[in-house]
């Protein structure tokens, strides 16, 4: 009877580390897809690859970036200066957010004009996280730093542009994000 007694109490504390080691994603890696294509935005930005969750960081590999410079609004070439991907969460209850956590950013000193792209195979980066962060109040944010080239001194301005994935990325499948 001991032996069985302690048979059960083994099963149960393996499948509590199970538990354990998936809710900090130490599993497969996970499928994304986003886009900014269609947006205001100057340069807009495809973006397709995998990501696994790490206890202290998360691993985006991703497979296929591309840039493309919109004609509207025209600001003539561009230079396409860094990428880097990182986590965004909001800040306020009107819509605001802020990148909270960013990989290190991927210099691409690229050069293009309007209804130009660009594809980028093969990109990694390293999300760095708080161990205890609970990740389905996060999402992707890939941020383009830009600067137009055409414009006189006086309007050219470093720029920003983003990219987000859905806001419910890190659910569990079959998950809906509550209305708060």
């Amino acid at each position: 009877m001991k032996h069985k007694l302690a048979l059960l109490v083994a099963f149960f504390l393996m499948g509590a580390s199970i538990a354990y080691a998936q809710s900090v994603g130490e599993s497969v890696s996970k499928p994304f897809q986003f886009s900014s294509r269609g947006t205001a935005f100057g340069v807009q930005g495809e973006f397709e690859g995998t990501y696994l969750i790490h206890a202290e960081f998360i691993e985006v590999s991703v497979t296929k970036a591309t840039i493309y410079v919109s004609d509207c609004p025209y600001q003539g070439r561009r230079s396409i200066n860094q990428l880097k991907f990182g986590l965004a969460a909001e800040i306020g209850l009107d819509g605001r957010w802020k990148i909270e956590s960013a990989g290190q950013s991927l210099a691409l000193g690229l050069v293009m004009s309007p209804k130009e792209e660009y594809a980028l195979y093969n990109l990694y980066f390293f999300i760095p996280k708080d161990s205890g962060i609970d990740l389905t109040k996060r999402w992707f944010v890939a941020e383009i730093q830009t600067d137009p080239l055409d414009l006189p001194e006086e309007k050219s301005k470093r720029g920003y542009v983003y990219a987000f994935s859905c806001k419910d990325i890190f659910l569990p499948p079959g998950s809906k994000r509550s209305k708060e």
